[in-house]
C-alpha cells in the first residue's frame, strides 16, 4: 500500500512528506546537479514519475529493489510511498552518497535500506548474490531497472531477478526506445550498441508463450512493465531460451 503522497509545487520540484525532489531528464541538468542541499536529485520526469507509480498502484511492495539511482533520489521516493520492508538498490558508480545516507539515518531505516555501490548489472553472480544475502527465500514485489540501458547488462539482471518477482510482482524497465531515436542510438554511449527494445519484444513474446511466466506486458513511451505469473522457473532462467517464434529464439534485430 503507498503511504506517502506526493505535493507537487511544479514539474520539476515536488515533496513526499517534507523531503524535496528535484525532478529532470535534462542531461546538462542532471550531470551538472546533485543531491544535496536539502534536496534530492530523480532522473525522471513528472509524467514518468506519475505514470509509475500508479502503474504500481495501491498493493503493498514489501521487498523492492532499485538498479540504477544516479543521485540515489529514486531511493528515497521508493521508500517514502512504498515503506518497504526491504529496499535494495544497486548502483555500478562508486560515488558517495551523504544525502542518502543522511535520509536512512534520520528516518531510522537502516535495516530497512540497503545500498550497493561499484555493482554491474551485468554480473549475474553478485547479484544472485546479494539478493540471496539481503531477501533470502522472500519473494520480490518490485524490480525498477533504470541502470545501464544496454541489452546484454539489463538481460542479465532480468534473469536473475525476474524469476524471484513474486506472482503480481512487476519488473519495470525504463528508457527502452533508445535505439528507435537516431539522437540516441547514436550516442557515444550507444552507438553499435544491440537495442534494449529487444528485450522488450522478448517478453511478449514470452507472454504469448508462457502466459503462466509472464502474465502481462505494457508498454508505454518512457517505461516497460512486465508483470509476473504463477509459473515455475528455473534459478538458471535466461529468457531468450523461452521467448519463441515458430520454435525458434527470437532475433535480436534491434
Amino acid at each position: 500500500m503507498m503511504n506517502g503522497k506526493l505535493s507537487w509545487a511544479s514539474d520539476s520540484e515536488f515533496s513526499i512528506e517534507g523531503v524535496e525532489f528535484f525532478a529532470t531528464v535534462d542531461a546538462s541538468q542532471y550531470h551538472s546537479r546533485k543531491s544535496d542541499g536539502g534536496r534530492f536529485l530523480i532522473v525522471k520526469d513528472r509524467s514518468m514519475i506519475e505514470q509509475e507509480l500508479s502503474i504500481c498502484g495501491p498493493e503493498t511492495r514489501r521487498n523492492v529493489v532499485d538498479i540504477g539511482i544516479w543521485q540515489g533520489g529514486s531511493v528515497a521516493m521508493l521508500d517514502l510511498v512504498f515503506k518497504p520492508n526491504k529496499l535494495v538498490a544497486l548502483e555500478y558508480a562508486k560515488r558517495d552518497l551523504p544525502m542518502l545516507d543522511s535520509y536512512i539515518r534520520a528516518h531510522g531505516r537502516r535495516q530497512n535500506v540497503s545500498v550497493n555501490n561499484g555493482v554491474d548489472q551485468g554480473n549475474s553472480k553478485l547479484v544472485r548474490s546479494i539478493m540471496e544475502k539481503e531477501f533470502r527465500d522472500e519473494p520480490l514485489d518490485l524490480v525498477v531497472d533504470d541502470a545501464s540501458h544496454l541489452y546484454e547488462n539489463t538481460t542479465r539482471s532480468f534473469n536473475v531477478l525476474f524469476p524471484r518477482l513474486r506472482k503480481g510482482g512487476l519488473f519495470i524497465i525504463e528508457d527502452w526506445r533508445w535505439s528507435t531515436r537516431v539522437s540516441h542510438c547514436e550516442s557515444e554511449y550507444f552507438k553499435g550498441k544491440v537495442g534494449l527494445a529487444n528485450l522488450v519484444v522478448q517478453c511478449m513474446i514470452l507472454c504469448a508463450v508462457r502466459p503462466d511466466v509472464v502474465a502481462n506486458v505494457m508498454v508505454c513511451p518512457g517505461m516497460t512493465v512486465v508483470t509476473r505469473g504463477e509459473g515455475v522457473l528455473a534459478a538458471d532462467f535466461d529468457i531468450a531460451g523461452h521467448a519463441l517464434n515458430r520454435g525458434q529464439p527470437v532475433p535480436l534485430y534491434l
